[in-house]
């Protein structure tokens, strides 16, 4: 009785220690990886005042507005990876829209998470349609996740 009650006990303990080492490991990989995290945004122009950038933004159906530094910034599309703006860039290049791709900081863990899934369509879509399509509910996301905090 002694014996197994012993046996329980060691065994109880070596499991608790390796589950908690696993848990711990995959909390430190989480938080490595979301601390430098960057992405990529699609910016079509940046505005002085908000009346010049809602004129701007009725001629262009995905896009959002966000306030940085007393400017105002028109970005259609956002991304952790460069490959999938440069995607968008060249539909929007074949109208000839002149955008930039901006690189900035992403601290928003649930964004990240969103914005990875994302990708994943993003690197499945076959046509611009689908495309403007995924970007205006990247944008939506963001303004939802991130901008009303």
């Amino acid at each position: 009785m002694k014996k197994s009650f012993f046996i329980s006990i060691i065994l109880t303990i070596f499991l608790g220690a390796f589950f908690g080492k696993v848990l711990y490991n995959h909390y430190e990989e989480e938080t490595v990886m979301s601390e430098g995290t960057s992405f990529y945004l699609l910016q079509y122009g940046v505005y002085s005042n908000q009346e010049e950038a809602l004129r701007e933004k009725e001629k262009i159906d995905a896009s959002l507005i966000v306030k940085e530094d007393n400017k105002f910034y028109l970005y259609l599309g956002m991304s952790l990876q460069k490959k999938f703006m440069e995607k968008v860039k060249n539909y929007y290049d074949q109208e000839n829209i002149v955008t930039y791709i901006k690189e900035m900081p992403l601290s928003n863990t649930t964004f990240t998470n969103h914005l990875s899934q994302w990708d994943i369509l993003l690197s499945n879509a076959n046509s611009k349609e689908e495309t403007i399509s995924i970007c205006k509910v990247v944008l939506a996301d963001y303004e939802e996740t991130v901008l009303t905090q």
